[in-house]
């Protein structure tokens, strides 16, 4: 599995239309091939930064959906809003914590990819 940051500075005052359209146009993903699960999130600090934060089966799948017309589609009706170009990030998950009812928290799963 990989996980995908998206990073978008939108343009002050344009917050809140971008929020109405950036959730009908994630709706467009949910059944693309790989894709396991997204989430969006605006920074409490700055509040005209978003980020899309989603889980690919594996990293085919994701740059399939980021080559394609659909995305690219997608793309231009987010441009008026944004003030500069997104910034994608792509990981791969190697360990993962949960909190544990001890002092430290634990490695509950370790990947290799």
């Amino acid at each position: 599995m990989i996980k995908v940051i998206i990073e978008r500075h939108v343009v002050e005052g344009l917050e809140e239309v971008y929020q109405e359209t950036v959730r009908s146009l994630l709706l467009q993903i949910t059944d693309r091939p790989g894709f396991i699960k997204g989430d969006a999130y605006r920074d409490v600090h700055h509040p005209n930064h978003f980020y899309v934060i989603s889980n690919w089966e594996n990293i085919g799948s994701w740059e399939r959906w980021h080559d394609s017309h659909d995305r690219q589609h997608m793309l231009n009706e987010l441009a008026p809003f944004l003030e500069s170009d997104e910034k994608c990030t792509v990981l791969a998950l190697k360990v993962s914590y949960e909190a544990q009812p001890s002092k430290y928290a634990k490695p509950t799963q370790t990947y290799t990819y």
